[in-house]
Order: structure tokens, then sequence, then C-alpha cells
């Protein structure tokens, strides 16, 4: 079937709007889309007159404009699976007293959908659908242990590993050690990988079929990981998965 080049261009504008909360200037998002600077700026005054981008002119960046963040709220709020991982995080944050996550897997990034977060909140996500490296999450490394090693090898391919703290994973043979285990054990950890302070313990969550289609975790300071119930802890977070329908 052939393809549409102006739905093409246009779905394409939105994934780099969507992707880049900190703006993105002419040149680049016509780099971006690789097409002529005549369509690209056709393009993108088309998203400026609808209000689906805001134009910046002290830095002269592109942001995502009313329209496009209302149509990204409603999809959230329509979102069955998104309405039942709120509901799960927050019955694990006031059942545990600990802050939760629940995120879905994006290639070799983890996207978080929800957060409910204690009195000390130890979360690197500020706002919901950041993105975080994988393999330095608990959450990720659960999300990752799916696929095969191959599949791995080929995701990752010969790109370096992106480290958020000394403690992070640095290379493939690492990670695929990792995830042997997050197969054998049913659960990940992040111990200090992606914040300096705190630790993770994760589970998956699966669809009627079978499948994985997102995870969840409990994140709690680094100093508690060694007097921390896991099993207790985990015995929580099984059972209300029930949650997830």
């Amino acid at each position: 079937m052939a393809k549409v080049k102006s739905a093409e261009r246009t779905f394409r504008l939105v994934e780099l709007i969507a992707s880049h909360r900190e703006g993105l200037t002419f040149s680049q998002l016509q780099a971006s889309l690789a097409i002529p600077r005549s369509s690209a700026h056709s393009l993108i005054q088309e998203f400026l007159n609808n209000d689906y981008l805001l134009y910046v002119a002290d830095n002269k960046k592109y942001y995502a404009g009313l329209a496009l963040i209302k149509v990204a709220a409603n999809c959230i709020e329509s979102t069955d699976l998104i309405r039942d991982l709120r509901l799960l995080t927050t019955f694990l944050s006031k059942k545990l007293g600990k802050t939760t996550h629940a995120a879905i897997l994006d290639a070799t990034q983890v996207i978080y959908l929800a957060k409910a977060h204690a009195q000390e909140d130890l979360s690197l996500m500020r706002n919901i659908g950041n993105h975080l490296p994988a393999h330095c999450t608990a959450v990720g490394k659960v999300l990752l242990s799916q696929f095969s090693d191959e599949h791995i090898t080929h995701l990752y391919g010969d790109t370096p590993m992106e480290k958020m703290t000394v403690n992070s994973i640095g290379t493939l043979a690492v990670l695929l050690a990792e995830l042997k285990q997050v197969r054998q054990q049913g659960y990940a950890l992040d111990q200090r990988e992606a914040n300096e302070r705190a630790a993770c313990l994760a589970l998956p969550l699966y669809a009627a079929g079978g499948k994985m289609i997102a995870a969840f975790s409990v994140t709690v300071l680094a100093y508690e990981w060694e007097s921390l119930p896991i099993e207790d802890v985990l015995r929580v977070m099984r059972e209300s998965r029930v949650m997830v329908r």
C-alpha cells in the first residue's frame, strides 16, 4: 500500500514534538522530518494555525500547543490501562507507604504512565510520560526480560549504554546476565542504578492472553533496602495485580 506523504509527515511531527519537551527549532524539525524547507514551513504553519504547536520567539523553538496537549490528555483519561495503573500505584503507595510507578516499554526506554508518591518522593519522574533508559530501572529490566537474548542484542546493537549513576549497567553482557536472573526469579531490582538515593523492586503486568503489557515498582530509600521485607512487599504487589485487567 502506498504511503500518504502528508499523513506520514504529520505523524512524524507529532512524535517529534511529543518526545522533545525542551522544544525544537525550525532547523531541527526540518532535519528530523527530512523534507524540503518549504514543505516543513507549510506543515508547521498549519500546526500553528490550529494551536497544535506553540512558537516561542525568545529562543526560536516550537513546543506542543494547547490543542495537542488536550488531545494527549483526553487519550490518557480515556485509556483503561492507564486508569488501572493509576489505581494500582495509588493503592500500593497507601498500603506500603512508598513511592510507586508503572511503565511501558518503548524500544530501549521506559515510559512512565502512572505514579503515586509517599511523603518523601524519591521519583525521578516529575511528569507522566517521561522516559528513562530501560536498563537503569527495575521496571525496564522486567519489560526487557520478556525478549530473547538475540532480540535484546539486536535492540541495543553497538549503541553505548547510558549510565545514570556509577551503579548503572554499562555493557550488554551484564544486561543479558541480569535479565536471565529476572526471568528466573520473576521480578527485577534497581539498586542505586537510576537514582543514587533509591532502590526499586518491580513486577510485570500481563494482559488476559498472557502478554506482558507493563511493569510496576515500589521505590525505597537505598539505606532502607537491607531491612526491607522483600517477600512481604512482593506478596502485596502480586495480590494487587488483579487491579489491572
